[in-house]
């Protein structure tokens, strides 16, 4: 082997040991996405399929621990969202 292939060898090692302490030493970030006790009127909302032809609108209560189902129906004035269901989610996963 000649000086200058064992110097590029050496420095090919030293960038591949510093990717490794700097991969090593980082923390990702915490992340809180959807933490429980939030503010009053935080909600989460989701489409949720109950039927090949239609879906139902799901409503999530973070800080009560509610969710509420609401499905469309055709009324004389035009389609509307009808409340049809409710679940405790704090009973129903044993939080309280």
């Amino acid at each position: 082997m000649n000086k200058k292939s064992i110097i590029v060898g050496l420095v090919g090692l030293n960038l591949f040991l510093l990717a490794v302490l700097i991969l090593a030493s980082y923390d990702p970030p915490i992340a809180n996405a959807q933490a429980r006790g939030g503010r009053a009127g935080d909600f989460l909302m989701a489409t949720v399929e109950i039927h090949e032809d239609y879906d139902a609108l799901a409503v999530i209560n973070v800080p009560l621990g509610t969710m509420h189902i609401f499905v469309p129906r055709e009324t004389k004035a035009g389609a509307k969202l009808q409340h049809t269901d409710s679940r405790n989610l704090n009973m129903d996963f044993g939080r309280r």
